[in-house]
């Protein structure tokens, strides 16, 4: 009769505290993943409550938006860069990535793209001349549509334009990454099987809201294994707000 009485107890309980609204899962606690978002939204880059609840919440690896396609300059530093990553490292973060999304292809704005050259060697100055300890660097490999027109080349000439990136990012003596989306690839080069930097770490994006970069299921580009995977967009940390995405990355 105790038993029962327990059992009947518990449930209750369990039933009461059961989540009644979709939030994001937490990875596992035997995993040996970091556990991480990403942010471009200058909220999250410059409200330091938001750093120091995420840290106090477990989230030890960060990838902040450092360069933005901002088609009117042709590419420019993100001005959140900065001052995000001095949130960051103020709150005790040590793992911390940034990602640079070009400036890439016909600009209706009337103002052409920065050569790959001109725009990775901004993002660098910008890292040195403020002594900042980025990790690794992530190159963001996706389209847009409307005034950016981000690689709406065609795809020879987008295949093209991905190696000339490439072989620039590989002048900079720093370590570099592909954040990309299968379901993309083929828009963007034609094939899953179209290689562009297949040798560099694989940022992988599979949106299933399942953490854990040993999940990602679904390779292309010549990949057969990633560092990293988003698998929440446009979301929010559920201790801390914010608008970011989530990510695991091998540690």
């Amino acid at each position: 009769m105790i038993a029962n009485l327990l059992t009947i107890i518990l449930g209750i309980s369990v039933a009461f505290v059961s989540p009644s609204r979709c939030e994001a899962p937490q990875i596992p606690l035997h995993s040996s993943d970091l556990r991480g978002f990403d942010v471009s939204r200058a909220q999250a880059g410059l409200n330091p409550n938001f750093w120091s609840c995420v840290f106090r919440n477990g989230y030890n690896k960060v990838v902040i938006r450092a360069y933005q396609q901002a088609c009117g300059h042709g590419g420019q530093v993100d001005p959140n860069f900065v001052p995000a990553y001095n949130a960051a490292v103020a709150a005790g973060f040590e793992h911390i990535d940034a990602y640079m999304f070009p400036c890439v292809g016909p600009q209706p704005t009337g103002v052409d793209c920065k050569t790959p050259g001109e725009q990775v060697q901004e993002l660098i100055d910008t890292i040195n001349i403020n002594g900042m300890d980025i990790q690794r660097l992530w190159f963001d490999i996706e389209p847009t549509t409307g005034v950016c027109n981000a690689w709406q080349l065609g795809t020879a000439e987008n295949l093209r334009v991905a190696r000339e990136w490439i072989d620039v990012l590989g002048t900079t003596a720093r370590e570099w990454g592909i954040y990309a989306n299968r379901n993309q690839w083929v828009g963007m080069f034609g094939s899953l099987g179209a290689d562009v930097a297949s040798d560099l770490p694989l940022w992988a994006v599979q949106f299933d809201r399942v953490p854990g970069v040993s999940t990602v299921t679904r390779f292309f580009g010549g990949w057969t294994s990633a560092h990293a995977k988003q698998y929440w967009l446009g979301t929010t940390t559920p201790e801390c707000g914010g608008s970011v995405d989530l990510d695991s990355f091998i540690n």
